[in-house]
């Protein structure tokens, strides 16, 4: 529990915390107890990591490009090998403790390494294993923070939409008292309009790439076959054509006739087609619940510290440069 009424609270931080030591609990069953001030040195390799700007990023694209990231990573004190240690002494500690425990995200890579597959079909190796535990803690920690700071900024600003949205909480909760809470968030249908338009004004990424994987035609536009094609998410997340007064913060955009209305890859917080998000449904409910849980307690209001409009840093991913500041009253 606590207080902040006369003090500003970086909702970015405190958020960052969260979903690095839930992701790193329900993946990999590791207590690590980042809230309470331990495992210190992951959380700042974490954030490092993802401050590196989109610019520098399209480095990788050009000759050498990926040798000269490395060495501008190693320069700065952000080694890349680090994440890759520390997923090797997980699976380590877990392969002396045995497959008999959780069956979380780990425990079913490592049974796809070990156990016998049918013919034709090869197992994970090693290196796969690591790669992947990399990936799945990396980004199931960021965009999630990212996610949930910005939609509690624009809760501070919006106080109606967020008494409105406390209030389904709240009913749902008394209506399926019986319901863990994780069931019950999946039938607010308003806190689903309040993370959708937050994620429509900031998206997790500004943009995700494609291969074309043959010749194509569009718009008398002729597209080679090995072209990368970059989908900007940020522009069709804010083209007036297909949002009006796209800079307002207004839930309502997602359900009614305005939602049925619009194209469906207008909006695509988490990519679309089969090579969209894996961790998407992962993601949605961490948010929810953790939503849900603290506007069930806290109150957020602006304060003068409390940027308007936030600056925003767009790196790996898209998140508020100077962090989200507002107040925390209890209710």
């Amino acid at each position: 529990m606590f207080y902040f009424a006369d003090q500003s609270v970086d909702m970015l931080d405190w958020f960052s915390k969260l979903t690095l030591e839930v992701i790193l609990s329900t993946a990999f069953g590791v207590d690590a107890g980042i809230q309470l001030g331990e495992d210190k040195e992951i959380l700042e390799k974490a954030k490092a990591l993802f401050q590196t700007p989109i610019l520098v990023r399209q480095l990788a694209r050009l000759p050498f490009g990926k040798s000269l990231l490395k060495l501008m990573s190693s320069l700065s004190g952000n080694k890349p090998l680090y994440f890759q240690g520390v997923a090797k002494e997980i699976i380590k500690s877990r392969r002396q403790q045995g497959l008999t425990g959780r069956k979380d995200l780990l425990h079913l890579m490592m049974v796809a390494n070990e156990e016998t597959t049918v013919e034709g079909v090869s197992k994970l190796s090693d290196e796969e294993i690591v790669a992947q535990s990399v990936l799945f803690l990396l980004a199931g920690y960021e965009t999630s923070s990212n996610t949930l700071s910005f939609t509690l900024y624009h809760l501070a600003l919006n106080p109606d939409v967020q008494d409105k949205l406390r209030k389904e909480i709240i009913q749902a909760m008394e209506s399926n008292a019986k319901k863990p809470l994780y069931e019950v968030v999946q039938s607010v249908e308003y806190l689903d309009c309040v993370i959708m338009e937050a994620q429509r004004l900031y998206p997790a990424t500004v943009q995700v790439n494609r291969e074309c994987r043959e010749d194509y035609d569009l718009n008398g536009i002729h597209i080679p076959a090995g072209t990368e094609i970059l989908i900007p998410l940020y522009a069709l997340h804010h083209d007036p054509d297909a949002w009006q007064d796209p800079e307002k913060f207004d839930p309502e955009r997602f359900r009614g006739p305005a939602k049925d209305a619009r194209h469906a890859f207008q909006f695509l917080p988490f990519g679309a087609g089969p090579r969209n998000c894996i961790g998407m449904r992962f993601a949605l409910m961490e948010i929810k619940v953790a939503l849900a849980r603290v506007l069930m307690k806290f109150k957020f209001v602006a304060s003068p510290e409390t940027q308007v409009p936030l600056k925003i840093h767009a790196g790996i991913t898209l998140s508020a440069k100077d962090g989200v500041l507002v107040r925390v009253q209890s209710i």
